[in-house]
């Protein structure tokens, strides 16, 4: 199973899939179906000036009445991701009736790296977690916790931040070689360590901690 985050020299990739079941619900097929169709039409391969993805998703919201407010299309590059996506936000108006497993009438288009788009519910209780894609929490077993987007600062859960100089020392990365690989490396033991080479050590008591992604407020599918 792929890890959700996966730490490397200096950086570290957040899997793009495990980002998005985090916000998504159920897959609608039909809807799918429709999308993939029409993002594919021929028309489109005349149209001048092009249509990028995005733009062929919201026009086929707009041929359905499903309204695209304003920030609904979301891009993120593959900065911290596995691979870029492309989200457009949209709603279902109030009079159609709500399908299976769409909690608040809401979808979600989602185009992974250019390819052919899906269409799922969308369950995140605010629209902000869908700008997110750089954040990854914190912990180890004595109980310290951050979240963490790659900058300066370390946020708790209270929203306490601290500079990461103060916390690990000045020029010092958050991620830091393993010191199991390291003692292997060095010849101290004969035990080798399966992990890819990197962890996070926690600046309060030292433990290793545990890397994944921020828990996503949801609403419940129907």
């Amino acid at each position: 199973m792929t890890k959700p985050v996966t730490l490397h020299n200096g950086y570290y990739l957040i899997y793009t899939k495990a980002w998005l079941d985090q916000r998504t619900g159920a897959h609608q097929v039909e809807h799918s179906a429709q999308l993939q169709e029409f993002v594919l039409c021929d028309v489109f391969d005349d149209y001048r000036p092009s249509l990028d993805m995005a733009a062929r998703m919201r026009l086929w919201c707009a041929a359905h009445g499903y309204p695209v407010g304003a920030g609904g299309v979301i891009e993120h590059d593959a900065a911290c991701l596995t691979k870029p996506v492309t989200i457009v936000l949209a709603t279902v108006p109030a009079e159609v009736p709500a399908e299976a497993g769409v909690p608040r009438q809401a979808l979600a288009l989602v185009s992974i790296n250019g390819a052919s788009p899906d269409v799922y519910a969308d369950r995140t209780t605010d629209e902000g977690y869908w700008l997110d894609a750089t954040s990854i929490a914190l912990s180890c077993s004595g109980g310290h916790a951050w979240t963490w987007d790659g900058d300066r600062y370390l946020h708790t859960a209270d929203g306490a931040e601290t500079d990461v100089s103060t916390l690990f020392g000045r020029d010092a990365s958050v991620i830091s070689r393993c010191h199991d690989c390291e003692a292997f490396d060095d010849g101290g033991t004969e035990q080798m360590c399966p992990c890819p080479g990197f962890a996070v050590y926690c600046p309060a008591c030292g433990e290793r901690c545990q890397v994944t992604l921020p828990e996503v407020p949801v609403f419940e599918e129907r």
